[in-house]
């Protein structure tokens, strides 16, 4: 019976440690929890912008972040005042604790997340080799996508596919809604996706023909697996699990298939690592 309870009292202690551990703060203080916590409009691409309600006589805030929903807090800011902008290098999920001396607040805040709408879905849009009643137009949703007719002008694309010169030899552009042949859609821009989880901000200064935001039309490339596109709500997508394949409509045509990302915060820039 000494045994069994010896067993059972490791067992509390190592239960409530694990409890304890969903703190950043280790087994938490008696500080009050952080309220209020929000991401401001002022965020701006990879500049995540925080605030929140303001504890009266404590030394500070730390600001923890966590690139999953079931990953370790890391702490990324330690400030005097209610907000704090955080540089990130993903998206992910942020919380907040006060602190006075060595003791802090007794739980997290809520966390608040930068995470994009994941749609899942596998599309397939083709270039103009490819039969005409084949979709090349494409409509990013915040939670689904549209394939259409880019050569309908009820169709308002983002981007389409299209092949400039010789057929069969799966060079495709992405080319934005607004520009070009079937250009009656949005204007959208395509940055090639130097980092999976974020990508620069778009400005006047970065936007042309010649890029890095290409603002009428990207080559995408067989090896390529993402890609990144700026659309003209201010938001941003990024496409993943890309595929360049001759298509298997004709030997001429080529097609493009992929899922995608879409941030819901506007003008902010950080993703997964999909």
């Amino acid at each position: 019976m000494k045994k069994l309870g010896l067993m059972m009292l490791v067992a509390g202690i190592i239960l409530m440690a694990g409890c304890a551990g969903d703190d950043p703060a280790g087994p938490g203080g008696t500080l009050a929890d952080v309220e209020g916590v929000a991401i401001s409009s002022a965020s701006d691409g990879q500049n995540i912008a925080l605030t929140w309600t303001a504890i009266a006589d404590v030394d500070g805030y730390k600001v923890w972040f966590r690139a999953t929903s079931t990953g370790t807090y890391a702490e990324v800011d330690d400030v005097t005042t209610n907000a704090s902008t955080v540089t990130a290098t993903s998206a992910g999920y942020y919380v907040v604790t006060a602190y006075k001396g060595s003791d802090s607040s007794a739980n997290n805040s809520t966390a608040v997340t930068t995470m994009p709408s994941d749609v899942t879905v596998t599309y397939t849009i083709y270039d103009r080799w490819c039969p005409a009643d084949k979709h090349s137009g494409f409509i990013f949703g915040e939670t689904s996508g549209q394939t259409g007719l880019a050569s309908q002008t009820s169709f308002l694309q983002d981007i389409y596919a299209w092949d400039y010169d010789t057929d069969g030899d799966t060079v495709v552009y992405l080319t934005s809604g607004g520009w070009g042949t079937y250009g009656n859609g949005s204007d959208s821009w395509m940055h090639e996706a130097t980092n999976a989880s974020f990508v620069e901000v778009r400005t006047a200064a970065n936007s042309g023909s010649g890029g890095p935001w290409y603002s009428q039309d990207y080559m995408l490339y067989t090896a390529d697996t993402r890609t990144y596109i700026s659309l003209s709500s201010g938001h941003y997508v990024k496409m993943y699990d890309l595929s360049i394949v001759a298509s298997s409509e004709t030997p001429r045509g080529t097609e493009v298939s992929f899922s995608y990302e879409y941030q819901l915060l506007e003008g902010v820039t950080v993703f997964s690592s999909k």
